[in-house]
């Protein structure tokens, strides 16, 4: 039950710290106006993976890597639907949110392996 509980948790906690990053990455790029799509995406990833493998009680890397396959759908499910003028032609958002996700969960399996040793645990 305990466990249930820790991920239910660090469920609340992953989506809580998207919402959060995503809002504060568009007002940031918005107030120095810079293309927004690809600086919430990649902020948004990155701090996703992170903050799944930092709150998960258990199973960190495959929690980063579980919720890095669900951003990168979402992340897919909402270019198509959100799509702005300025990125109407390109994909390039989408690899960059895919990128800035796949990078923060190499970084977390680095720390992993160097700080804790067992990739499973």
């Amino acid at each position: 039950m305990n466990q249930t509980l820790g991920f239910l948790i660090s469920g609340v906690i992953v989506i809580f710290v998207f919402v959060v990053s995503a809002i504060a990455a568009g007002l940031f790029a918005e107030t120095f106006g810079l293309w927004k799509k690809p600086i919430i995406g990649a902020v948004a990833a990155a701090c996703v993976v992170f903050s799944a493998y930092v709150s998960a009680p258990r199973f960190k890397l495959l929690s980063a890597a579980i919720w890095l396959i669900i951003g990168a759908i979402s992340a897919w499910v909402l270019s198509s639907v959100f799509m702005y003028a300025e990125d109407a032609a390109t994909s390039l958002p989408l690899y960059i949110t895919y990128t800035s996700g796949f990078f923060t969960l190499m970084a977390c399996t680095i720390w992993h392996k160097k700080h804790i040793g067992e990739v499973l645990r």
